[in-house]
């Protein structure tokens, strides 16, 4: 049984990480869908590029996808030890190059989340964006960029903005946990907008979540909580 929710104090509505539970998710997606290619030392790789300038446009491009391909496997390794600023080192000197090719996408998106991470929120903010209107379609990465893109404003202090961009990565989540995820974080920051009422909005359906765990469940109490509280007039979160 759930013990009675604690209302949330404004200071602990800021104390928020990264959406880290975002990036194990996508840390599984990455590993299936990267590839890292190893040419040949020496002159056998001398040949390989050689011998892919000579083919057709097409076959041209299955080249490109294979090197970015390999240059994401490589920083998606650096990433996960910690390493943001090697993988910004490796993967900034190719993105107008490789920007489109599918093999990228992954490469685009650990670019602006090391970015996020080292606190060059201009860099991350135009990474992101240009990740949204070069892959927007893959309903995953593009709720990861939409958060992002939350968590950059919400640093700035534009609550009611980043709101609305956990909304929309909630709307285009594909699976229960993200969506509840982003959820909590768009009534958090209607909360740090002085919107309680607009928070309960989005945070009471979350109760009604069968499958929910119990941590989450009880971070959506205390929100909910809180919320009252500001309607009732009970404290000055």
């Amino acid at each position: 049984m759930l013990k009675p929710p604690k209302t949330i104090t404004r200071k602990e509505l800021k104390r928020d990480p990264l959406m880290e539970a975002l990036y194990k998710l996508r840390q599984v997606w990455l590993a299936k869908r990267t590839r890292i290619v190893r040419y040949g030392g020496g002159g056998a790789a001398l040949l390989v590029v050689v011998f892919l300038a000579t083919l057709d446009p097409p076959l041209w491009l299955v080249g490109q996808d294979e090197k970015a391909s390999g240059a994401v496997g490589i920083s998606f390794i650096e990433y996960s030890r910690g390493n943001y600023n090697t993988v910004i080192a490796q993967l900034s000197p190719y993105v107008e190059e490789y920007r489109g090719l599918k093999s990228f996408a992954n490469g685009l998106f650990l670019l602006a989340r090391s970015e996020l991470h080292v606190g060059d929120s201009t860099r991350a903010e135009t990474h992101f964006r240009l990740y949204l209107d070069e892959y927007g379609s893959d309903p995953l990465g593009k709720s990861g960029a939409l958060a992002g893109l939350g968590v950059i404003v919400e640093g700035r202090g534009n609550y009611l903005e980043a709101s609305d961009l956990f909304e929309q990565a909630r709307r285009s989540a594909p699976t229960a946990s993200l969506r509840w995820q982003y959820a909590l974080h768009a009534g958090r920051d209607l909360l740090l907008a002085d919107l309680p009422a607009e928070a309960l909005e989005i945070l009471e359906p979350l109760l009604e979540e069968e499958n929910m765990g119990f941590q989450k469940r009880y971070e959506v109490l205390s929100l909910v909580s809180t919320a009252r509280a500001l309607l009732t007039g009970g404290r000055d979160a």
